[in-house]
């Protein structure tokens, strides 16, 4: 598979996206103008990426925010992996939030119980 890597930009996240070398990696805000078009070419590799995962998954996510329309593409993103999940194979997802920030621990803790994936939270 060709990686995805996206830059950040003061709206929208730094996304990386290697099979080989198992990232799978989104940084920083997403608060695209058009979140539907910054993220289908996310979607658009997950989709193909869990026809044939690796032997462990894991999704690192260390956001500063993201608005409403990003959570929806999040938990998309989320939901297209829960395929792997299904299938008896590992993945996690490393949720990253900063210590004062428990909105977004919560927000992790959400998005676990809608997809059913295992969330490991980590503070920094």
């Amino acid at each position: 598979m060709i990686p995805l890597r996206i830059q950040a930009t003061n709206e929208s996240l730094e996304v990386n996206l290697d099979k080989e070398m198992s990232r799978f990696e989104f940084y920083g805000k997403s608060l695209p103008e058009n979140p539907n078009e910054f993220f289908e070419p996310v979607l658009k590799w997950f989709r193909e990426y869990v026809k044939e995962p690796n032997k462990e998954t894991i999704l690192v996510f260390k956001m500063e925010y993201f608005n409403t329309a990003s959570s929806k593409r999040i938990l998309d993103i989320l939901s297209i992996c829960y395929e792997i999940h299904k299938n008896k194979q590992s993945i996690f997802v490393n949720w990253f939030y900063h210590f004062n920030d428990e909105d977004m621990k919560e927000t992790g803790e959400s998005f676990s119980e809608i997809v059913h994936l295992p969330f490991k939270y980590i503070t920094y």
